[in-house]
């Protein structure tokens, strides 16, 4: 076993969208953590900047990183143990690197060497068992901070600068290597490359899904896969009335099938299960918060954070709303096999005309008007913080260009995939990438106008957000205008694209 084949496991193990992405946010995250001790002034520079270091390396622990284990896996079927070897005695060599690294670097600069070492850590650990615990942790841990809140009158956790967090922090990263040593045992001697459902493993969804490596979508589950990875209670049921050839457009979307799937009252209820659990799950832990509270101002500042954080769910939602009909349809059009042939032979399409507004009917009227019932809710959240905190028009209206943008951007990628003209991968990039930084800075900005003490440079900031907007406008009409054209100029648009 020689030291290049244990550093180059992680390279081989990873597609090179993955590894671009994850140690680009990586190094994005290590100059942040520089920049924070640099412009620290006072004897908290250090928390912050271990923090900030602790992000980027718990993210490469959850996504990079892992891999490893499906190397593992197949190295363990093939019976190659010198390969084993290499996979466990890299992942050993990098765990050791993210804890040591840091805590030498920042411990010469000031900071608690033993502090900064536990914290990376439990970046470690805990990155390493979001991918090899059940995917229902994964969703749990979402609730940790807000139950740490909620209980903090009957246990007193200490806080980070307290002396006692040295050893508690310690202790629980113990804890959890010792979960994720006995995980990797467990996914690497039992069949569990075949499990599906929320009972499997995050890491194995990454070889399903092609993880970041294929973002396009061509090699994520189809949906028969889909839908077997649920149990039965969440399987979403269909309702087939008034198909045929007099619905057009709603016998396309049983033919598209996915999310466009006409489903009973209950069939909706089965397929938002996903969704709605967490929600469900939320309430009595807010409940909890609110409990714990007992000034009223701290009830209200816990309410109104709660708000704030379903408002940003709903955000996130429109994304991946956007991405869920892309992905879908691209599949659709993209994959060689039978079934989009098929969808040209259904009864009662009629002519080219017929056919192209029937199919655009079925494939945007449910993903537009979803997008506009969240836009609606967003602007209805604004104008009653306008109301009550004063917020400008300016920052109304980049509250609203955000969903706006979004649906835009969807409408953008069904008529070019139904087109056959779709950009190519580096060029995606360069248009959707800036648009997440302005989604979310435009959802972030006008925040910072709200109160007493606003940020002074809140309103040059908005203008010039405003004129990257307008950018954006022009980028995303000229993007649908051509997936428009290709459209047009296709005899009918049941074609596979190229």
């Amino acid at each position: 076993m020689r030291l290049s084949e244990v550093l180059l496991m992680p390279w081989r193990s990873t597609h090179r969208a993955t590894r671009w992405f994850v140690s680009g946010l990586f190094v994005v995250c290590v100059l942040g953590a520089i920049a924070a001790g640099w412009f620290g002034r006072d004897h908290l520079w250090w928390p912050l900047s271990t923090g900030i270091y602790c992000i980027g390396a718990a993210f490469v622990w959850a996504f990079w990183l892992p891999t490893g284990m499906l190397l593992a896996i197949d190295a363990r079927k093939l019976r190659l143990p010198g390969m084993q070897r290499a996979i466990h005695a890299g992942m050993l060599l990098y765990g050791l690197l993210t804890i040591a690294v840091p805590t030498l670097v920042l411990g010469m600069l000031g900071a608690k060497a033993p502090l900064v070492a536990v914290l990376a850590a439990l970046a470690v650990a805990g990155g390493l068992g979001f991918a090899l615990l059940p995917r229902w942790c994964a969703m749990l841990m979402g609730f940790v901070p807000a139950l740490n809140i909620g209980l903090r009158h009957l246990f007193q956790f200490p806080s980070l600068l307290d002396p006692r967090w040295l050893v508690w922090g310690a202790l629980a990263a113990a804890a959890l290597l010792v979960v994720d040593v006995l995980r990797w045992r467990q996914l690497l001697r039992s069949d569990a490359d075949n499990e599906l459902g929320f009972g499997s493993a995050m890491v194995l969804q990454y070889r399903r899904q092609g993880a970041m490596g294929n973002w396009n979508g061509l090699q994520q589950l189809d949906s028969g896969q889909l839908i077997r990875q649920r149990p039965d209670w969440m399987q979403p049921r269909a309702d087939l009335r008034r198909t045929g050839p007099q619905f057009t457009v709603r016998t396309l979307r049983v033919a598209l099938g996915g999310w466009y799937l006409p489903k009973t009252l209950a069939g909706h209820l089965r397929a938002a299960a996903p969704v709605l659990l967490p929600i469900l799950l939320a309430i009595p832990v807010m409940a909890l918060v609110f409990a714990s509270n007992r000034q009223p101002g701290l009830s209200s500042a816990s309410l109104i954070g709660f708000g704030a954080g379903l408002l940003w769910a709903l955000l996130f939602g429109s994304l991946m709303l956007t991405a869920m009909t892309s992905v879908l349809l691209r599949q659709r059009w993209q994959r060689n096999n039978a079934e989009l042939p098929l969808l040209a032979l259904l009864p009662g399409l009629g002519d080219a005309p017929h056919v192209r507004r029937s199919l655009l009917r079925a494939a945007l009227t449910s993903p537009v008007t979803a997008q506009l019932l969240v836009l609606g809710t967003v602007l209805v959240a604004a104008l009653i913080a306008a109301h009550y905190r004063h917020m400008s028009g300016l920052s109304l209206l980049l509250v609203a260009l955000p969903q706006l943008a979004v649906a835009g951007a969807m409408v953008a990628q069904v008529l070019c995939t139904l087109g056959g003209r779709k950009l190519p991968t580096w060029g995606e990039w360069l248009v959707y990438t800036p648009l997440l930084v302005l989604f979310f800075v435009s959802t972030f900005i006008p925040i910072t106008t709200l109160g007493r003490h606003p940020w002074q440079y809140a309103n040059l900031v908005q203008g010039w957000l405003s004129v990257a907007w307008v950018v954006m406008a022009v980028v995303l009409l000229w993007l649908g205008r051509r997936g428009w054209q290709a459209l047009l100029r296709r005899p009918h648009p049941f074609l596979a694209s190229a």
